[in-house]
């Protein structure tokens, strides 16, 4: 990996490599139609960070990636995979990760059964890994599914309060992150205390990359950020950025009259330029912050090492990296 990614851990390639291939082997139904769709943004490729966390959090005391934990990363990026193709139908984006969406592509049907068959691919995954993982992978799901009715009932609507964005991304972000800890942990049959710090570590984190992302989508292009800028926007799911700038004196009012309903791309680049006018984005930068200072304290927890420096500084490298973006967008 690069070193200067922002995203980079303590994970040898050959594992990356191993992890690649077998999310790709897994999804493989033997009906060509159908594999071409499963492996659509497995092809378009990511950040993986999510395995990369499983991973990492697998070798904490020194140990080799074993195969459970391969299996263990595989089935939270299924997840995390499925939860975009469904999250794409919800929002009728047409593209993803620079590529069109699978929804865009095959239509909403097939791309919510295929979701769905990802994530049947995954329980299956987690079953053959024992009840505890079986378990966190459900408890999962669900907590995925609470984020996600949270934040349909959520839409358009400019009095949604800040507890409510923090429930809905803990849940729809936090968690799986949070998960994909906890199950690297317990394939590689890690004591109690380093399970739940790594967990709760992963859950910090979440924040820290769901704000990064929700100002992403405010300041940076498609080719940044991999999807249509401005897309919350348009679909009226008011983020941290949104929610400070309806509240700056000096945007407030005009944005309040803007937003609250469906806006065509004019509107959306208005919207965009009021939030990033106000203060709203600093604010939300110095929130990602907080949350990244917690992540590594959580990750203080862990005895000292290679991963759990890593770890540490985790949360504050996206903070920074996110920065540098800022500086460069504003130059």
């Amino acid at each position: 990996m690069k070193a200067q990614d922002p995203f980079a851990l303590p994970v040898a390639a050959s594992d990356l490599a191993r992890l690649e291939e077998t999310l790709r082997e897994v999804v493989l139904s033997g009906e060509p139609f159908v594999d071409e769709i499963a492996t659509h943004l497995i092809g378009a490729g990511g950040k993986r960070l999510r395995p990369s966390l499983t991973l990492a959090a697998a070798t904490l005391d020194g140990d080799p990636v074993g195969d459970d934990t391969l299996l263990g990363g595989v089935a939270v990026e299924l997840v995390h995979l499925a939860s975009l193709y469904h999250d794409d139908v919800m929002d009728e984006a047409v593209r993803r990760r620079n590529v069109v969406s699978v929804n865009g592509r095959w239509g909403n049907l097939l791309a919510v059964v295929v979701g769905d068959f990802l994530l049947a691919r995954s329980a299956e995954i987690a079953a053959s890994l024992g009840t505890e993982i079986a378990a966190t992978i459900a408890t999962t799901l669900a907590r995925l599914c609470q984020g996600q009715i949270a934040e349909v009932r959520s839409v358009y609507r400019i009095d949604r309060s800040v507890e409510d964005y923090f429930r809905a991304i803990a849940d729809k972000t936090g968690a799986l992150m949070g998960t994909a800890c906890r199950i690297g942990a317990l394939t590689a049959g890690l004591d109690r205390r380093d399970t739940e710090a790594l967990a709760a570590f992963g859950e910090s984190l979440g924040f820290v990359f769901q704000i990064r992302d929700d100002i992403l989508d405010i300041v940076a292009t498609e080719e940044e950020s991999g999807k249509p800028p401005g897309q919350d926007l348009a679909e009226g799911i008011y983020t941290l950025p949104v929610q400070r700038a309806l509240v700056d004196r000096r945007v407030g009012p005009e944005l309040r009259r803007l937003l609250g309903r469906p806006l065509d791309h004019e509107d959306v680049e208005l919207a965009r330029a009021l939030v990033a006018e106000s203060d709203g984005i600093a604010e939300s930068q110095d929130v990602a912050r907080r949350y990244a200072i917690e992540a590594g304290e959580i990750a203080r927890r862990l005895d000292d090492g290679v991963v759990a420096r890593a770890l540490r500084g985790l949360g504050m490298r996206l903070v920074d990296d996110l920065d540098r973006s800022m500086r460069a967008l504003a130059s």
